[in-house]
């Protein structure tokens, strides 16, 4: 069996569990690439969509102009999507339903990720990139407490004898024996500190927007096709955190054997350094040799690094990624990226692995391999729309999680 029907079998049987344990969605321009694991970067067949990969992308258009569809990717760390969507059902519920969103979020590291690009490519191109996440990062203390946050029915009287073999505390129990032996003082001192190793619960608000101007051209080399690109953006970056706090009102109480709390929960914006304005470019190529149906791709993003301040887990040290792409026949492309090859940012290399079969002009299945989680995804007359259980991050963004 030559490789052609091998990849496709294998493309067809990725299809069969579409949608299983699917959390990340993908609209627009940024669903194709999605939807094949995020892989691409050799890709030149289509610069709306594979410029978010690869600067060089556009070139290979020649002096044709698209559009950018406007594309919209949700993304999400820790807590996946259809968590989030039973969360939002909770949401104005009674007492149960607040306490177990405590409990969904207090046990995980949680991300969440919005992005949108628009504009159009071409051997000039101008694209308008806009991202904002939200982070969720509990303290250990913070996962202990929402084990037994379903044990609580308000925020008033908390029978903290109830949950003591839960919360392994050294301050929780000198809080609650100093109560029980009726040095109230000692207690509340206790109480305070033990909050004090709970209130590491941080939300954090970033947003980075800004125009990127797009470069490229093609040249003709002894053996094949060359093309050449660049991707610089002049990026706004805003970013906000709050801090989740507990505080206790009044003294703790002692009785019946029970040690009693009133608490109070609140979130404190803390300072930010406000609006700053940075620039970046990304630089790539493509090759394609004479009578052969491989392309290759490299890619450097922040080969000129932003100085972003302000922002939290921002991630973006030079980093270089290959890969490879062919068309196998007439309707079926594959693709295949390693991306990040020098660890950059403290991370692995992952290998991106994806394909698209069209069923017509404006029909195609595509699935893919984002290096952690299958991916999948379709044009439905013209409309690009993906899903995943973790979908990869474009290359062109600034901030990595």
């Amino acid at each position: 069996m030559d490789v052609k029907r091998i990849l496709m079998l294998a493309f067809a049987i990725a299809i069969v569990p579409m949608g299983a344990g699917a959390s990340d969605i993908n609209f627009g321009s940024t669903a194709r690439v999605m939807a094949m694991g995020g892989a691409g970067i050799a890709l030149g067949d289509d610069s709306a969509t594979t410029a978010l990969l690869n600067p060089a992308a556009p070139a290979c258009a020649g002096a044709k102009f698209r559009f950018i569809f406007p594309g919209l990717d949700f993304h999400t760390v820790g807590a996946s999507f259809s968590d989030l969507l039973d969360s939002v059902d909770k949401l104005g519920g009674d007492e149960d339903d607040a306490l177990s969103l405590v409990n969904d979020f207090a046990k995980q590291r949680t991300g969440l990720t919005f992005n949108m690009v628009t504009g159009f490519t071409g051997p000039t191109g101008v694209t308008i990139e806009a991202q904002a996440n939200a982070l969720i990062t509990p303290s250990p203390e913070a996962a202990k407490w929402a084990t037994a946050a379903l044990l609580f029915r308000d925020s008033k009287d908390v029978n903290l004898t109830n949950v003591q073999t839960i919360i392994d505390n050294p301050n929780f129990d000198a809080a609650i024996a100093n109560a029980l032996a009726g040095n109230t003082a000692a207690a509340n001192a206790a109480f305070d500190a033990y909050l004090d190793d709970l209130n590491q619960t941080f939300v954090d608000a970033n947003v980075v927007y800004g125009p990127s101007l797009l470069l490229g051209k093609g040249f003709n080399t002894t053996n094949g096709k060359m093309w050449l690109g660049t991707n610089i953006k002049i990026l706004s970056t805003e970013g906000k955190s709050w801090q989740v706090k507990g505080t206790r009102v009044g003294s703790l109480a002692a009785s019946g054997g029970n040690v009693l709390a009133d608490l109070n929960f609140e979130a404190e914006e803390l300072p930010s350094e406000g609006r700053k304005t940075t620039m970046k470019a990304d630089v790539g190529l493509i090759y394609k040799p004479n009578d052969s149906i491989w392309q290759y791709g490299v890619v450097v993003n922040n080969f000129i690094k932003p100085k972003v301040r302000g922002l939290t887990n921002t991630q973006d040290d030079p980093m270089i990624s290959v890969g490879v792409a062919a068309a196998l026949g007439r309707n079926f492309l594959f693709a295949a990226d390693l991306v990040n090859i020098t660890g950059a940012n403290d991370d692995n290399a992952k290998l991106r692995l994806g394909g698209e079969l069209r069923l017509g002009k404006l029909f195609a299945l595509r699935a893919g391999y984002s290096g952690s989680k299958w991916t999948y995804g379709a044009e439905l007359l013209g409309l690009n729309i993906a899903w995943s259980g973790r979908s990869a991050q474009l290359l062109s963004n600034v901030l990595k999680f």
